[in-house]
């Protein structure tokens, strides 16, 4: 800057100085005070945490990605061959639980369900006639999915009507029928120290026929489908469980 440039803002300072600092009157302040604490205080609406995933098309490429990366880690048809008790069956479970997260309403997941026990199902059948050291942890296995339709459709039984609804539980009783049959075919060939696992297997899925013969609205069931060579002994609604070959 010039000298007169400085002189000029060294007079403009002494003139500022001057003046007194500006204050509002207490009976102001107090009053301003008064009207802010007054003022209702609105948060902003807090989001709820992962909301992003929680639409229905993220969560699939969610557990796309997810089960891809599981199938690349677990090498692919191995653990897809997997049994019970072999170490890459965890892979399988946690796929089952990806399949059952990403379902779109409660009677979707329990169609979903429904077919996972269809292949714990499978999975006991190979165990009987290929690996028997695995017919235990099969067994296992089969009785936690049945277990968890069971829980599913205690939930979907317990929502009001719809065609998709009825559908689920129409699907959960077909199913639980034949596996009645097939569990029972089994029994049959089973040693007598499988015979208790078995058992087991066949009043939990009691359990879910049962449920499903009450749900309201629902025809009568013409009962399981019995295959060709296997024997029909399921009891009637409210009947005692099913007596297995050598078991008082």
């Amino acid at each position: 800057m010039s000298e007169m440039n400085d002189r000029d803002l060294v007079r403009f300072g002494e003139e500022l100085a001057r003046y007194h600092r500006p204050s509002a009157p207490p009976a102001l302040r107090a009053r301003l005070r008064a009207s802010l604490l007054a003022e209702p205080v609105v948060a902003p609406p807090r989001r709820a945490p992962f909301a992003l995933f929680t639409q229905p098309s993220l969560r699939l490429a969610l557990a796309a990605v997810l089960i891809l990366a599981v199938i690349a880690m677990a090498g692919g048809s191995a653990a897809a061959s997997s049994l019970p008790g072999d170490a890459g069956f965890a892979l399988t479970r946690a796929g089952d639980e990806i399949e059952a997260f990403v379902s779109f309403d409660d009677a979707t997941r329990l169609v979903t369900r429904v077919a996972q026990s269809d292949r714990r199902l499978a999975d006991l059948e190979t165990a009987m006639a290929h690996r028997p050291s695995a017919l235990a942890p099969a067994t296992a296995e089969y009785i936690a999915a049945t277990e968890r339709v069971s829980a599913e459709l205690a939930t979907v039984l317990a929502q009001p009507r719809t065609a998709g609804r009825d559908a689920a539980i129409a699907r959960a009783a077909s199913a639980s029928a034949d596996h009645i049959a097939a569990l029972q075919a089994l029994a049959a060939r089973l040693p007598a120290d499988a015979q208790f696992g078995i058992q087991r297997a066949i009043d939990v899925q009691q359990t879910v026929h049962g449920k499903t013969e009450t749900a309201p609205g629902r025809p009568a069931s013409p009962g399981p489908t019995v295959a060709p060579g296997r024997p029909s002994n399921v009891p009637p609604r409210g009947g005692a469980p099913t007596a297995l070959p050598g078991r008082p």
